[in-house]
């Protein structure tokens, strides 16, 4: 009897174990351990990670198989381009507690292919991991995410994050701005306004009452958007510091 319950046991340890990663609802991108001997798994809400702001979540386990809680986590995308590298924008993980998971992102500027290949580097606790990453390119007749370089000369990237899944009518809209420092760090940028001016180029309009994103932290800048109608839109948006226009146009493209 002994025998069985501990058989029982393990194996409803063994099944809440597979139980919890089918519940998470995400794309397992890979798994690595760490030379402590802590898991690693990375996710992502799909297994198509494409040229966009792309949400990825790390979960950890010990060794002994107990969730990691209190670990410090970072994320380093680096493109490797044979003579040359260089990263791109990265969100640093949080831990959520409700879902056992350390969720950050990163801004893939560039797909995967002839041109060079990415790999993300995981560090847990200063131990890294290294992961190999494909890239897609971004969905046809659309632009998640763009870069150019403002009368500052400071190359700015803006990245949508919202909305993800647009619809007719008011949206959600959020943006990430991030500068370039050097080729492999890019600081978020927090002391910008922006104006939005919607347009549907195939019918050659724009929409009425949209709100310009402002900064809400850590340069998410959060707005609303009116699509009138499916199809194509384009973004535009002007950046500014103070009175000064940084960057006069810079568009993201969608289509729904």
């Amino acid at each position: 009897m002994l025998l069985v319950a501990l058989f029982a046991f393990a194996s409803c340890s063994k099944d809440n174990d597979i139980n919890t990663d089918q519940e998470l609802k995400k794309a397992l991108i890979d798994e690595k351990t760490t030379p402590g001997g802590v898991r690693v798994k990375l996710w992502a809400d799909s297994e198509d990670l494409r040229v966009s702001w792309n949400k990825l979540y790390v979960s950890l386990k010990t060794s002994s198989g107990a969730n990691l809680t209190n670990a410090s986590v970072t994320y380093k995308p680096v493109m490797d381009m044979m003579t040359m590298a260089h990263s791109s924008p990265a969100e640093q993980p949080v831990y959520n507690a409700e879902q056992s998971l350390y969720e950050g992102a990163v801004v893939f500027s560039m797909p995967s292919g002839t041109m060079g290949s990415w790999t993300l580097t995981v560090s847990v606790n200063n131990e890294p991991v290294v992961f190999d990453i494909v890239v897609k390119p971004a969905a046809a007749n659309t632009k998640h995410t763009a870069a150019i370089v403002g009368s500052d000369g400071i190359s700015y990237t803006v990245a949508l994050i919202q909305p993800f899944k647009p619809k007719t009518g008011i949206n959600d809209l959020q943006i990430l701005i991030n500068k370039r420092q050097d080729m492999m760090n890019f600081p978020a940028v927090e002391d910008l306004s922006v104006e939005l001016k919607p347009e549907m180029p195939s019918m050659g309009h724009g929409s009425p009452n949209n709100v310009n994103p402002v900064h809400t932290g850590k340069g998410h800048y959060s707005g609303k958007v009116n699509f009138t109608m499916t199809g194509d839109w384009r973004l535009h948006f002007k950046l500014k510091r103070g009175n000064a226009v940084i960057v006069e146009d810079i568009t993201l493209d969608l289509l729904f």
